[in-house]
């Protein structure tokens, strides 16, 4: 059984892959994020160093805490954090929500793989394949244009892999969402933790609350805004662990019918 799901779980790793790559929503997310992404960090960073003595620089200065390669992968880490999140939230609401409310969920469990093998592949392929090449992404545009902006060579290897890290361990550590999706069948409530993720993680990362939640807390350590040990950021990855687990079980316990 277990040799069969293995086997399995590679045939509909590549179906769910096909899928994502096809679908609307993963382009815009992709698109949004890396936009986004570009435009906060490199137009604060050069609004903050030479707008002049402006209320734009006041307010974008306030944002990063040092010139140089730390002080822009700080601010770096703040946008990099609310476009993964968002982004990798919609995508993974999506992925296993849609499944409820266009009804393709009655067919899943007429055709050979298991419920957990489909859940599983969705997991891996939004998460592993996906949400990495997005935070590569969003880390090689941000390590180019702080390069355009002047900043040196000398630390440019460092924000980038900063920020992918930033990246990865956010994007894992938001898994609980296809959990949500998966309990109230449908996309809008895993799309409703994400955005209730996403204020928490400002809340807490504004009032200096980083250090105590798992999702601000990659934010916190990059920005070197608080003490923040490296060894902390295993708590974001404990999240992800608790997300993919109870969503593995969720699906491996569905039944038709079942509120």
């Amino acid at each position: 059984m277990m040799a069969m799901d293995r086997s399995a779980l590679g045939i509909v790793i590549g179906l769910e892959a096909r899928k994502l790559a096809r679908a609307t929503v993963t382009r815009v997310a992709t698109i949004a994020a890396l936009t986004l992404v570009t435009v906060t960090t490199a137009g604060g960073y050069a609004a903050a160093m030479h707008a002049g003595d402006t209320d734009m620089r006041r307010k974008a200065a306030s944002m990063v805490t040092s010139p140089g390669w730390d002080g822009y992968t700080g601010l770096g880490a703040t946008s990099v954090s609310a476009t993964i999140l968002l982004a990798v939230g919609v995508v993974m609401s999506w992925s296993v929500g849609r499944e409820f409310t266009d009804g393709t969920i009655v067919g899943l469990f007429a055709i050979p793989p298991t419920l957990r093998t489909i859940a599983t592949a969705k997991m891996v392929v939004v998460t592993l394949f996906w949400a990495v090449l997005l935070g590569a992404g969003e880390a090689a545009l941000l390590m180019t244009a702080g390069l355009l902006l002047g900043l040196g060579a000398a630390g440019a290897a460092g924000c980038f892999a900063t920020l992918l890290l930033v990246s990865v361990v956010l994007s894992a550590g938001v898994l609980p969402v296809m959990w949500a999706a998966t309990w109230w069948r449908g996309y809008l409530a895993g799309i409703g933790l994400t955005l209730a993720i996403l204020v928490v993680t400002n809340l807490a990362a504004g009032f200096g609350l980083g250090s105590y939640v798992p999702w601000s807390i990659p934010i916190v350590w990059a920005s070197h805004q608080t003490e923040v040990s490296t060894p902390l950021l295993t708590t974001p990855v404990m999240t992800a662990a608790i997300g993919a687990w109870i969503t593995y079980r969720s699906w491996d316990h569905l039944q038709l019918g079942a509120d």
